[in-house]
């Protein structure tokens, strides 16, 4: 059956080719991203904030150092650490969009594939990968949660098991995109519930979403984890905004 499968992948590919997600030059492998568009990302990288991954404008002598931006010294977030892997741009809109919205799953493997490898120290720290729900009513509408597609390519990568239905979002509630910071924190609060916290209890979970905005919905998420028995969250996302 695995020969039979392969030669099929082979004759399908040969006649549909497949195209980089972003240019669509032809590479002969399903969401895949090419080279020259890998590097036209954003990449975060050092130095940023030790806890939620905001990265500074400026260089530091000892590169060692923990640095907390002005929000994280006031110890706003509930999460215990946040990385990202690149801005969120007009770039990486053309990867979290089509994902997003017009139903391009198979760019959820790019996408994990690119967060990989900013995570990997958050997931060595992990027992748990679980997503950030959406509410049935926009799953029915969707036809899926995007950051459990992330999560289940990104479970292959670290070897780690997903908690798909875990964390639950009770409430259907407006889409956070045009909210003011105060406005995405009260528009998800309370919305997040635990199904059965026996499994996660004394546990360090791995919390995936697409897009890291304010902080809002993942903090709430890491609120309702914590009250429930877990250790210590981890937060990864594809892209971070940046203002």
């Amino acid at each position: 059956m695995v020969i039979l499968k392969r030669i099929w992948n082979s004759i399908i590919n040969f006649i549909f080719p497949q195209q980089c997600c972003i240019c669509k030059d032809f590479l002969g492998i399903d969401g895949a991203i090419c080279l020259s568009c890998v590097s036209k990302f954003d990449l975060i990288t050092e130095p940023k904030c030790s806890c939620c991954g905001f990265p500074f404008e400026f260089k530091i002598k000892d590169s060692n150092k923990a640095l907390l931006c002005p929000k994280c010294l006031k110890k706003s977030f509930k999460f215990d650490k946040a990385c990202a892997a690149v801005r969120y741009d007009d770039f990486s809109k053309k990867l979290i969009l089509p994902l997003k919205h017009g139903d391009k799953t198979q760019y959820a493997k790019s996408i994990a594939n690119l967060m990989a490898r900013c995570g990997t120290e958050l997931a060595k720290q992990s027992d748990y990968i679980i997503p950030v729900p959406i509410h049935l009513t926009r799953m029915l509408k969707r036809k899926y949660n995007q950051a459990s597609l992330i999560c289940t390519h990104l479970s292959k990568i670290y070897s780690k098991p997903v908690l798909y239905t875990t964390l639950l979002r009770s409430k259907s509630t407006q889409s956070q995109g045009h909210l003011s910071s105060q406005e995405r924190k009260k528009n998800v609060s309370g919305v997040f519930v635990i199904k059965n916290n026996s499994e996660i209890k004394g546990k360090n979970i791995l919390l995936i979403d697409d897009v890291f905005t304010t902080g809002a919905t993942v903090n709430e998420c890491a609120k309702v984890l914590k009250q429930n028995g877990v250790k210590k969250v981890f937060v990864l996302t594809f892209a971070r905004v940046v203002k």
